[in-house]
């Protein structure tokens, strides 16, 4: 599917995996899915340092509706996953210019989060809070991709702002 990715703020990210594709990959088990993730994640990191942001997009995006979809009761547990998805395909997206489908990705992740399916923490799960907390909070994203996924760096990093020195005689 080579869909426009300049209509991506338009729709909901969910249109990247099809219809048919979203209930098979639900119905799948936990580990499953997580594999799936993380095989996406990673050709998304791979295409990121070749400098294929459309791929990046795609992928992470894919790995982001992955982690957004609602599994069986006791096996829903993927917060770490979609926060790390989320903060990639969105920075992806502000990087490409794409500020409100940025926006979108997040606003999509914080409501998932949110979801009743997601509201009580299975045992040994990750907490809820921490992954909403650092989704709102940009600084926090390359320390969380460390911790989480033990890439070298964050592959997307908001250019440096220049500084305007001004110097006084």
């Amino acid at each position: 599917d080579h869909r426009d990715l300049h209509s991506f703020p338009t729709r909901r990210s969910s249109d990247l995996l099809c219809p048919n594709h979203r209930q098979q990959f639900a119905d799948l088990p936990l580990e499953e899915r997580k594999d799936l993730w993380l095989f996406w994640m990673e050709n998304a990191h791979d295409c990121s340092e070749q400098g294929q942001w459309r791929d990046v997009i795609s992928l992470a995006g894919s790995a982001f509706d992955l982690a957004c979809l609602h599994g069986p009761r006791d096996e829903s547990c993927m917060h770490i996953e979609l926060t790390l998805s989320a903060i990639l395909v969105s920075r992806a997206l502000s990087d490409r210019g794409e500020r409100a489908g940025m926006d979108a990705v997040i606003l999509r992740a914080l409501e998932s989060l949110q979801h009743p399916d997601h509201a009580a923490p299975i045992d040994g799960c990750c907490d809820i809070h921490d992954c909403v907390s650092v989704l709102i909070d940009f600084s926090r994203h390359a320390d969380f991709f460390a911790d989480y996924l033990n890439w070298p760096s964050l592959p997307f990093v908001p250019p440096k702002r220049a500084t305007m020195v001004r110097t006084l005689h």
